[in-house]
């Protein structure tokens, strides 16, 4: 495992097909938002404090994920499937899926290298398109009854 700074070239993004076969869908992505968890804000401020206070409330996990449309068959990872035969039967359709997101320093990810990981629902999948390409946006949220998402390591 290298350290220091490193580029989006070397993200890998795998998800989960309906059936729960890992796919690796990072040849369709040419943007992603929103790695990780953020927190509502409690405010536990008192007429006593002269400044006010909070706690972290309740975590969420919203990460979107968009690209070029692609629909290449879909294959076992680490080879590449296009998301749109992943993304269709995912979408609304309240399976957990698992979606991982390996972040390389310099290199494509290896053992030690960061990964956010948790299994998610897919709550949107649509296309857009101009005169010159089509593009896709899918959105997703941690799934109904799952572990809550986490940072970790490439095994």
């Amino acid at each position: 495992m290298a350290t220091g700074k490193t580029t989006s070239r070397y993200v890998t993004v795998t998800l989960d097909d309906s059936a729960g076969t890992p796919r690796n869908i990072t040849n369709s992505i040419t943007s992603i938002g929103g790695i990780g968890l953020s927190y509502d804000q409690v405010d536990v401020t008192t007429f006593a404090d002269s400044v006010m206070q909070y706690l972290a409330g309740r975590g969420d996990s919203a990460i979107e994920l968009g690209g070029q449309f692609n629909n290449t068959a879909v294959a076992a990872a680490p080879s590449e499937s296009g998301a749109h035969p992943v993304l269709t039967s995912l979408n609304g359709a309240n399976t957990a899926a698992t979606l991982a997101i390996s972040i390389g320093v310099r290199a494509a990810p290896t053992t030690g290298d960061p990964k956010f990981s948790g299994e998610y629902t897919c709550l949107s999948y649509v296309l857009s398109g101009d005169m010159s390409s089509m593009t896709w946006t899918a959105s997703f949220k941690p799934a109904f009854g799952t572990a809550t998402p986490a940072w970790g390591t490439v095994s």
